[in-house]
């Protein structure tokens, strides 16, 4: 009898373990509903009919770079880290490379697309992509 007790009471709280863990599984595991609007990646990986539209005949899609980061890419004012920063680019912005600036880890461009369209500024041309190869940070980190 003893040993019906306990085996009842030890199936009754394996269910309730198993039903107590699936509840925490999804509760860790599924984002908010905050976490879920935080969250803010293009629409579309690859806009290069847009990008191409809007660049001049003299520009080929070898210029066209875009900005593979995880959160935003710093245009600044000159070719150095420690120049002022005009504003930052969103991830997947579409630039022209006017000028690789020897001697240093950045490209003078010019954005294409975005609500900072037509600046033009500074980046570390090892945080952009040309158009049409693999990006390597969007989307993977914040």
């Amino acid at each position: 009898m003893i040993k019906k007790i306990i085996i009842s009471f030890l199936c009754i709280i394996m269910i309730v373990g198993t039903i107590c863990g699936g509840f925490l599984f999804f509760y860790f595991v599924i984002p908010s509903r905050e976490a879920m609007n935080s969250i803010s990646l293009p629409s579309r990986v690859e806009d290069s009919v847009s990008a191409e539209e809007k660049t001049t005949e003299e520009t080929t899609s070898e210029d066209i770079y875009l900005a593979d980061v995880y959160q935003s890419l710093t245009l600044r004012e000159g070719p150095s880290a420690d120049a002022k920063e005009k504003t930052s680019l969103p991830p997947m912005t579409h630039l022209e490379v006017l000028e690789f600036i020897q001697g240093t880890d950045y490209a003078f461009v010019e954005v294409l697309t975005g609500e900072n369209e037509s600046y033009k500024g500074y980046v570390n041309y090892n945080y952009i992509t040309r158009l049409g190869e693999p990006t390597v940070r969007v989307g993977a980190e914040e």
